[in-house]
């Protein structure tokens, strides 16, 4: 037995077996990319009219002589016939003709400046002729880049810093997140780019040469996908890049002048979130309470509900783990299976990280606590309604990879180490949420959630046509998945950085050695 353990150690800490992660990574994306309909994401049809008409094609999209409205395939707004009711799956898609011409007009779309337009325009380039081909091409396309920025900055990052990178997200993205990165809906760039972005930052003030010039050019891309994907996700940036600079601060000059880049960045957020979604809009689609409830004093009323939605608050943050909210429409629900594993490998994790910290990290750490718990509550008494109603977990997800990369943060001097066990249970609980989570996410569209069964393949109602079957996807998707835990929480980092150091200590002495026997043989002769 130890024998076979100490195989599969050395098989994990292979540092050529990391190279497949990227592959790994991609084919779980994919995954989830092809396991549901186009129109499955939140909003979809509202994101889909959006990214036609931004082709400027008038075979695409033929816009109002106001702008207000657009003429559109009627494939774009039938989309989401199943929305809402997770018994009825894809299968009323069959009568949709996705090659259509603009023939319906929408007021349903990006046209008062609710979205900045970056997103769109990028993903109009993958718009042609068949709709259902154009939506997965995107949805790979989007897979790709996100594949590669969490690729270039594992590479370019310093080492010490690759576990914050990995571990961030891996305890964060199961369910909700790796569905939507895999989707159409703008929140997969503000997820990305927030989360990567700051840990690009950081990266960029603690290295030197070629290694400094990528990560800036990566903090520099992700700042213009999140503020080119949702106007809060500019805001989420600019605190992302204030909590980097508490993080790394030190007394230089160099650190002075370093600093252009992220202060730059900051009036570029702000700028950013001005022009693209003003004040006025952060409640935009959520109902207005009028600020108030009784007509004597608004203002206390304002105040009353302060309280209780305060308290509420964590149950937004538990819905990223799938917890009272699904996946989709907010209909693929997720069992306590699936969030309990996910949000225990979350605190038990992040619990020990945590207790690495300085006086930095902890500020922080507080600041975090108290901008996640500020800010849905001010979104949510600002539009007189209460936690679980339209302010959904999703849009508190880049700040929840934030909070948990700063978790995962090294102090200077410190060090985080999991056991063995530990790793072993966190792979284990992460791995078998991943895989039911999406088989029910194939299951809700392929047969509906009324005709629920073991057998993917059993009785299919709706799937891709000419393309592998919902079995094959879930398990290439639950195995890829489960394999890149293995290959990245199965390292135990902090050993390997002190194993290579100790190394590298061992060469220095041998040179030392060979010099000084060079010199006593040149002082003989």
């Amino acid at each position: 037995m130890d024998s076979v353990a100490r195989r599969v150690q050395r098989f994990v800490t292979s540092r050529r077996l990391i190279l497949l992660a990227p592959a790994l990574l991609l084919l779980t994306l994919i995954a989830w990319a092809f396991s549901s309909p186009v129109g499955s994401s939140p909003d979809e049809d509202y994101h889909l009219v959006s990214i036609w008409c931004e082709t400027e094609d008038p075979a695409a999209c033929e816009m109002s002589a106001d702008e207000d409205s657009a003429t559109v395939p009627e494939a774009l707004l039938e989309v989401a016939c199943f929305a809402f009711d997770s018994d009825t799956s894809a299968a009323c898609q069959r009568g949709i003709d996705f090659t259509g011409a603009p023939d319906s007009e929408t007021e349903r779309g990006n046209f008062y400046g609710g979205y900045p337009p970056l997103f769109h325009s990028v993903l109009s380039l993958f718009v042609g002729d068949h709709i259902e081909v154009s939506v997965l091409t995107m949805r790979v396309a989007i897979s790709i880049i996100f594949t590669a920025l969490a690729s270039a900055l594992f590479y370019l990052l310093p080492p010490h810093r690759r576990p914050t990178l990995v571990w961030s997200w891996a305890v964060t993205m199961v369910p909700i997140g790796l569905f939507i990165v895999a989707s159409v809906n703008p929140s997969t760039w503000a997820i990305a780019g927030v989360g990567f972005g700051w840990l690009a930052l950081a990266g960029f003030f603690e290295s030197q040469g070629w290694r400094k010039v990528g990560l800036a050019a990566l903090f520099a891309l992700s700042v213009i996908m999140a503020t080119g994907s949702r106007g809060d996700a500019s805001m989420y940036m600019a605190l992302a890049i204030v909590a980097t600079i508490v993080l790394t601060v030190r007394r230089s000059r160099r650190y002075l002048l370093e600093s252009i880049l992220p202060l730059a960045a900051v009036i570029y957020c702000a700028f950013a979130f001005r022009v693209s979604r003003p004040p006025e809009a952060i409640t935009q689609g959520l109902p207005s309470g009028g600020g108030g409830g009784g007509e004597d004093s608004p203002v206390v009323s304002v105040f009353s509900r302060v309280i209780p939605t305060l308290f509420d608050i964590p149950g937004l943050w538990m819905g990223v783990f799938g917890r009272g909210w699904g996946l989709g429409w907010v209909d693929t629900a997720m069992p306590a299976l699936v969030w309990v594993a996910a949000l225990s490998c979350f605190l038990g994790a992040g619990l020990t990280a945590g207790t690495r910290a300085d006086v930095r990290k902890a500020l922080v750490l507080g600041g975090g606590v108290i901008v996640l718990l500020a800010f849905p509550t001010a979104v949510l008494v600002a539009a007189g309604e209460a936690v679980g109603e339209n302010l959904q977990p999703r849009y508190l997800l880049p700040l929840i990879v934030l909070f948990a990369g700063v978790l995962f943060w090294v102090p200077e001097g410190k060090s985080i180490t999991f056991s063995r066990p530990q790793r072993l249970i966190v792979i284990g609980s992460l791995a078998m949420a991943h895989a039911v989570a999406l088989f029910l996410q194939l299951s809700r569209y392929v047969t509906g959630f009324d005709d629920l069964g073991v057998d993917l393949d059993g009785s299919i109602e709706w799937w891709w046509s000419g393309f592998a079957s919902p079995l094959t996807v879930w398990v290439l998707g639950s195995l890829s998945f489960a394999v890149l835990l293995v290959l990245t929480l199965g390292r135990d980092h902090a050993v390997e950085l002190e194993r290579r150091e100790r190394a590298f200590e061992q060469r220095e002495d041998v040179v030392e050695q060979l010099a000084d026997a060079l010199d006593l043989q040149e002082v003989r002769r």
